[in-house]
């Protein structure tokens, strides 16, 4: 039998049980090893068994969950043994963890069972005490912390190019369109739910805003009277993009024309006016205002490329084997 209907009969009795509510009993075994150091099933399957709780409550055939629960394994697998291989790498360099850390992941692991019990119970079938567990998470923990210096360093020491830049802003210029913006100010003033107090809050505000239109200043205003964090700047909350402001406030400034003042907008914050000081077209970002984008995003590239390499190269040295 070849290795995905193995692997697929495994998985389709795995799932049967897990929806049934039953606590499935499995035949361990080493599914992996990197050198000398075996990975067990048992293992792989703990680290998905969140997943797999979730998987309950999906929709889908007894075949369909299978396969789910067969990709989960095996990206499990991958990941444990991309892990293995970044703890050796750890120890190797002398990388240390702090208790503290190891104690903060293991409350944020509890906290995906709902509560200590369902934690506990998980590590009782997956054959592990509370101080395996701790050993393993740092070992993780160490792994991880290697795999993000090696990113950092690979990034750090990318070589991107003025052509590579610019040959990623032709090649992606639609990435570099925006929307039009719109240049608000604000007046705002908090208002408690009930309505008589509201009402008292709007008839202040309409009162303001009649007196800003008999050539008053609209900034001068907000200083007096705003509640808004940016009343100390005159209400100017600056540039903003549809979608940005809440309902009713995001459709009222779409609709508005520049220099005009809207009447009194509620939201469950309280009440405003909006001035819509100036208005910027839609169009597509200057090479020079794009470049400051592009250099990261393909300074990142080209460190996951060197990453994977390097990964490819410690796999080799590993000897890692897959028993499955």
């Amino acid at each position: 039998m070849n290795y995905r209907s193995t692997c697929f009969c495994v998985m389709a009795v795995m799932t049967a049980a897990l929806y049934a509510g039953a606590a499935a009993i499995f035949v361990d075994g080493v599914v992996a090893t990197v050198g000398n150091e075996p990975i067990l099933h048992s293992d792989v399957m703990h680290e998905i068994m969140p997943m797999l709780q979730a998987l309950g409550s999906t929709p889908g055939s007894q075949e369909e969950r299978a396969q789910q629960v067969e990709e989960l394994f095996r990206d499990a697998l991958e990941q444990a043994i991309e892990h293995h291989i970044l703890h050796r790498e750890a120890v190797t360099l002398g990388v240390e963890i702090p208790d503290d850390e190891v104690e903060r992941r293991v409350a944020q692991m509890r906290s995906q069972y709902g509560s200590s019990e369902a934690f506990q119970q998980a590590l009782r079938e997956a054959g592990h005490t509370m101080s395996e567990f701790r050993d393993r998470l740092r070992r993780q923990i160490m792994a991880i912390s290697v795999s993000m210096s090696k990113r950092r360093q690979f990034e750090r020491d990318a070589v991107v190019s003025e052509s590579d830049i610019a040959q990623f802003y032709q090649d992606n210029m639609d990435e570099f369109r925006y929307p039009a913006r719109f240049r608000v100010r604000r007046i705002f003033m908090q208002a408690p739910n009930d309505a008589d107090s509201r009402e008292e809050v709007r008839a202040k505000l309409a009162t303001i805003r009649d007196e800003i239109a008999d050539n008053g200043s609209f900034a001068e205003a907000a200083r007096t009277h705003s509640d808004g964090p940016e009343a100390a700047e005159g209400g100017m909350i600056g540039w903003v993009r549809p979608g940005d402001l809440v309902e009713p406030l995001d459709s009222t400034l779409a609709a508005m024309a520049e220099g005009e003042i809207s009447d009194v907008l509620e939201t469950e914050y309280g009440l405003h006016l909006l001035k819509l000081e100036d208005i910027e077209s839609e169009g597509v970002l200057s090479y020079d205002e794009a470049r400051n984008e592009i250099e990261p995003i393909l300074r990142e590239q080209k460190g996951d490329e060197r990453y994977r390499q390097w990964m490819s190269t410690l796999r080799r040295r590993s000897n890692v084997r897959v028993l499955l």
